[in-house]
């Protein structure tokens, strides 16, 4: 062999080799059969034996993308349109243009049938309309029906522009917003077709109906604006009253207008200031005991306000100034500084204490922490079990490592941080897994002696 074909030959058999990895291996490729998706594990090589594989049986007026006889390749996704029947009912003609299709836009079918599609114009089908640039569902068959609009010259208060429809001159005067009463004049039948290029007047009455004091004055309005209407209707604005539209505005379309009377007034207003709380030390009393040394008074605060009135109801308040008659004056409270050392018998011998408080107890353990893990280590550096109790932060940071008593549980040393519970003194009793105990309860935990060189006089 000629060494230069060499080169040739490899690009060639390596070419060969990745068609038959490509089309030699099963892959998923999307069938889209009128629209509904089909996934299909396929080792095809053409469009045509994907659709076998499927069992989709295409005819020639069907539209299949790629086409039937295409290599698949790289494609992965087919398009099966089956040609459909269809008839179109055209307005004005006797027989329907008959067809078959694979469209499915109903601007398209139209195209098809040389059908213009103009503002105004209809589609339906089963007399339902049709967004023209929306596909229609899957069906055996289509029968749709053609209406052409038509263009209508409308001439309303002085304007004229341009109006379509495919209904009658009502249905043109309603899908242009242009209501109707019956003193109203148009040129035309409302039941009347509306024809080419045909003028249609509105000449719309002006009749005024005056909203005021819960009552109406039906009228009807000569004026040019709303402020002379209702002067030539007896009713004219006077001091702060206003009108809805205002007076100086063309009389609304719908002939109705409020009339609103106002009148304001000025008052003042007293609030008392709540007086607040001080707390002072008092040696004279045991800690943990309060007393009133002092009695608080309230302090007076004067608003003057504008109150406005609409229709005999009050609408808004404005402060227009404010200032302190009276200052306030704080209650003292006084908190007891004094401590004493005091016994106590219990079951587990007399002890010695100096400060003795009402908490709400309960109860945990390494794996019964309220958490998916287990803690076996304190924030103290202490163990997890018995004789260690946990406090919310607030306590612990003056009461880490003092020794407690609690009757029932025992002798404990504080050396754990909890959450807490809202509204209560809480402690959490330490267990280890195996000896837990569960509680749920209020006791009394006791101080022990020695008196710490640091107290809070009132616990936070």
């Amino acid at each position: 062999m000629n060494r230069k074909w060499t080169p040739y030959l490899s690009l060639a058999m390596l070419l060969f080799g990745s068609l038959l990895l490509l089309f030699g291996s099963s892959r998923p490729v999307a069938l889209y059969i009128d629209g509904v998706q089909i996934v299909v594990e396929t080792r095809a090589f053409t469009v045509n034996q994907v659709l076998q594989d499927a069992g989709i049986v295409a005819g020639e007026e069907d539209l299949v993308k790629p086409a039937p006889g295409s290599l698949l390749g790289w494609y992965d996704a087919v398009q099966v349109n089956h040609a459909r029947p269809m008839e179109l009912w055209i307005d004005g003609q006797q027989f329907p243009y008959q067809t078959t299709t694979t469209e499915r836009l109903p601007a398209n079918i139209l195209f098809e049938a040389r059908i213009k599609l103009f503002p105004g114009d209809s589609i339906l089908w089963n007399g339902t309309p049709l967004d023209p640039l929306q596909p229609m569902e899957s069906a055996p068959y289509y029968t749709l029906q053609y209406i052409p609009g038509t263009t209508a010259l409308l001439e309303q208060e002085g304007r004229v522009r341009y109006a379509s429809s495919a209904g009658t001159v009502g249905d043109l005067l309603f899908a242009n917003n242009i209501p109707l009463t019956t003193a109203d004049q148009v040129n035309l039948s409302l039941t009347e077709p509306v024809q080419d290029m045909a003028t249609i007047s509105v000449h719309q009455a002006a009749p005024l109906n005056i909203l005021i004091n819960n009552g109406t004055i039906e009228t009807f309005a000569a004026g040019a604006t709303v402020g002379e209407a209702l002067a030539q209707a007896g009713v004219p604005l006077q001091g702060l009253d206003y009108s809805i539209p205002e007076a100086n505005a063309p009389l609304p379309p719908d002939g109705q207008v409020r009339v609103v009377h106002v009148r304001e007034e000025i008052i003042l207003k007293q609030e008392s200031i709540p007086f607040e709380k001080e707390f002072v030390a008092s040696p004279e009393l045991a800690l943990d005991q309060v007393s009133t040394v002092s009695s608080g008074e309230y302090g007076v605060q004067v608003s003057r306000e504008r109150v406005r009135y609409e229709d005999g109801q009050e609408v808004d308040r404005l402060t227009e100034a404010e200032w302190t008659a009276k200052e306030p004056v704080p209650q003292q409270v006084g908190y007891g500084t004094q401590v004493e050392v005091m016994t106590t018998s219990t079951p587990d011998g007399t002890i010695e204490y100096w400060r003795a408080v009402n908490v709400y107890a309960t109860s945990y353990s390494p794996c019964r922490s309220g958490t998916e893990k287990c803690y076996y280590g304190t924030s103290y550096g202490l163990p997890v079990q018995r004789g260690v109790i946990g406090v919310t932060s607030a306590w612990y940071s003056w009461m880490a490592g003092q020794r407690v008593y609690v009757p029932g549980y025992g002798f404990a040393v504080i050396a754990d941080v909890g959450g807490g519970i809202a509204g209560k003194n809480w402690i959490d009793l330490g267990f280890s897994d195996e000896d837990y105990e569960p509680w749920s309860q209020n006791v009394t935990m006791y101080f022990l002696t020695p008196i710490p060189e640091s107290i809070p006089w009132t616990l936070p």
